[in-house]
């Protein structure tokens, strides 16, 4: 990246952005059968406490055109399996391939469709330029903790020291130190396998462990490389909320909002929209669909939003928020994500009504 656009990214985030255990090994197969397929597939047996999982699910469509819409486990089977080495952890769903690393604050580091050698539709650190931002975080929301978040005195025990890992049955769990300073919250990442419809299911906690109350919201951050298209169903109008920042052109069609990046662009552009559930993001014939709890405009922390879209040269930050809540010593909030990794059969445009219909298909 660029050291002006390394330095607008570092002054504007400045105001208003922004050991695992292992895994023994083990399997577990459990069987989904989806239309057209027998009772005669496979049998569901119990692994040892810790083991590491595989699973069979419903058939795939990923590789599906839209509008087809069918989704995942429309017969046939999907395999699913956690793997660990070299203290990252891997589920193989289907054609789903999805790579965390526990010591770097369980970040997402890869999703891939066709296995794991298939291309990756989060942006790893040689494509963003940066030590930091890349692939799929989470921050508490709002962004009034210091930048940069890898630092002691921000939210460095969420950001970037390492989560303890645990796995229980079908679940791997990921749970990081409490955060030394405000929010004084811990996290837990759980993820699990929707074998029925080939989606990984993420469930973020936040508990308040320090002595007085802390008003959160839930934020995932996912960097998707530079060219692609962010769309959205619409239940407000794209608007930015600092001086600095300038509003991309977008398109809005059928309610959807769609967002071409330009990564010609030099100007700094992030902007807010209250949203209906969901958001997805297409790198080609790739997509990513993110589906979550819609929110009143209401419920987000103030200057943020449901849907936020943040724009530099060489990537894209696809951003989904939570519902704020005012959390006592020693409660928690729950928030739960759910990602579709799709090949499209052909590549994505801007405007497609089939597409939007695939993706609502997909998620409902």
């Amino acid at each position: 990246m660029s050291s002006l656009i390394a330095a607008w990214g570092q002054r504007w985030r400045a105001g208003s952005h922004g050991g695992a255990a292992a895994i023994s090994t083990g399997v577990l197969l459990v069987a989904f059968l989806g239309p057209g397929c027998s009772s005669d597939g496979p049998q569901s047996s119990l692994p040892a406490a810790g083991a590491s999982a595989a699973f069979a699910a419903g058939g795939d469509s990923a590789g599906g055109a839209p509008p087809a819409g069918g989704n995942a486990g429309s017969g046939g089977t999907i395999s699913a399996m956690w793997t660990t080495d070299g203290g990252k952890y891997s589920l193989s769903l289907g054609s789903t391939y999805l790579e965390l690393d526990p010591g770097n604050g369980a970040r997402m580091t890869a999703l891939r469709v066709g296995g794991s050698s298939g291309p990756n539709l989060l942006a790893d650190a040689d494509v963003t330029g940066q030590a930091d931002n890349w692939g799929s975080t989470f921050w508490p929301s709002p962004q009034n903790w210091a930048w940069p978040p890898t630092d002691d005195g921000s939210i460095n025990a969420i950001n970037t020291l390492p989560y303890a890992a645990v796995s229980e049955g079908l679940t791997l769990t990921l749970t990081s130190q409490l955060n030394a300073a405000p929010p004084t919250v811990s996290v837990v990442k759980k993820f699990s396998a929707d074998l029925a419809k080939e989606a990984i299911v993420i469930d973020y906690t936040m508990t308040n462990g320090g002595p007085a109350p802390v008003t959160v919201a839930p934020w995932e951050i996912t960097r998707v490389a530079a060219g692609g298209i962010t769309f959205y169903a619409e239940a407000s109008e794209p608007v930015v909320h600092e001086p600095t920042m300038v509003l991309p052109p977008t398109t809005l069609a059928d309610g959807v909002r769609w967002y071409q990046h330009d990564p010609s662009l030099v100007d700094p552009t992030k902007f807010f929209a209250d949203g209906k559930g969901w958001i997805a993001h297409a790198a080609g014939e790739l997509l990513l669909i993110k589906s979550f709890a819609d929110l009143a405009p209401d419920q987000s922390p103030t200057g943020e939003a449901e849907i936020e879209i943040f724009a530099a040269p060489k990537y894209v930050e696809v951003e989904n928020q939570g519902a704020v809540q005012t959390l006592a010593p020693g409660d928690a909030l729950h928030w739960t994500v759910r990602w579709y990794a799709r090949k499209l059969a052909a590549p994505a445009v801007v405007g497609s009504a089939d597409l939007v219909a695939y993706v609502q298909n997909q998620i409902k």
